[in-house]
């Protein structure tokens, strides 16, 4: 599985041993990929990054059920069943390998915005210095004026703190990101200078960047895969579903088909796939 960050196999979502509300029948994601989740408010695309990113127990104990994480060493670790192992055994896995942005930026609001970027990297072991020094080369990068580093993130506008919230994210040592609508707050322009830039750094470092969003337009000009989800059963048991004929590929800058078809109009093909 050289090439290969997640293998999923047969994953059902639910909360509390409930009813399922989100089932992967098969998805393999690459390293070094940017993959952008779509679909309908509800259907799961926050409930997947939960699962697979171990931040909330809501993979369903089957038999059959197989998530594994492949490392850039290729060693592996099966995901299925994390939450009955050892609880500091399992944020050392989060903090070794994932790294999260969210649209709710979730900064610490008694802390300083440069405290709130470091962080990761203190946590890490490196020095305040070296940290520093790091956060502020990329919040230049995203035009972050550098007095904000001192300031409370309370007296901060909404954009800053979300970029305050990317540079959080792209400094901290990881192998994965997830994000969920992380330029949902901003506006076009500011949100495709950031993917921007977190495409070069994805692209740099040679890392695997799962993001949740509505925006087509995004996902088209930045993804390596597009996967779709669309809802399947009747009444009160409908529950989002991946399918694999609903994974898009871009290849050397044209979007593909899972059978390698050339999608001419692949804004046409998404739009139809999800109004299923």
């Amino acid at each position: 599985m050289m090439n290969t960050a997640f293998q999923i196999n047969d994953l059902e979502c639910c909360y509390r041993a409930g009813r399922t509300v989100l089932h992967v029948p098969q998805l393999e994601i690459g390293k070094g990929k940017t993959v952008f989740l779509l679909g309908p408010s509800g259907i799961g695309k926050s409930t997947f990054i939960e699962a697979i990113g171990l931040m909330n127990d809501t993979m369903r104990d089957k038999a059959g059920t197989s998530v594994v994480f492949y490392d850039e060493k290729n060693g592996k670790r099966e995901l299925k069943g994390s939450w009955k192992g050892d609880n500091d055994d399992l944020s050392h896995f989060r903090n070794r390998y994932y790294s999260f942005i969210f649209q709710h930026t979730n900064l610490m609001p008694n802390f300083t915005a440069g405290e709130n970027m470091c962080i990761s990297r203190l946590i890490r072991g490196v020095p305040l210095a070296e940290a520093r020094e790091e956060v502020l080369a990329t919040m230049e990068e995203l035009k972050l004026e550098p007095d904000i580093f001192y300031k409370k993130t309370t007296h901060l506008s909404g954009g800053q703190r979300q970029r305050v919230a990317f540079v959080r994210a792209i400094t901290a040592e990881f192998e994965v990101l997830f994000g969920d609508e992380p330029t949902g707050n901003l506006d076009k322009d500011t949100a495709f200078r950031l993917m921007t830039i977190l495409k070069n750094n994805l692209e740099r470092h040679h890392r695997t960047a799962i993001i949740v969003s509505h925006d087509l337009d995004l996902a088209l000009h930045f993804a390596d895969q597009i996967v779709l989800m669309t809802f399947t059963g009747e009444n009160g048991e409908r529950h989002g579903i991946i399918r694999p004929e609903n994974v898009l590929e871009n290849k050397g800058g044209n979007w593909h088909d899972v059978d390698g078809g050339l999608l001419k109009n692949p804004a046409f093909f998404v739009n139809e796939r999800m109004k299923q």
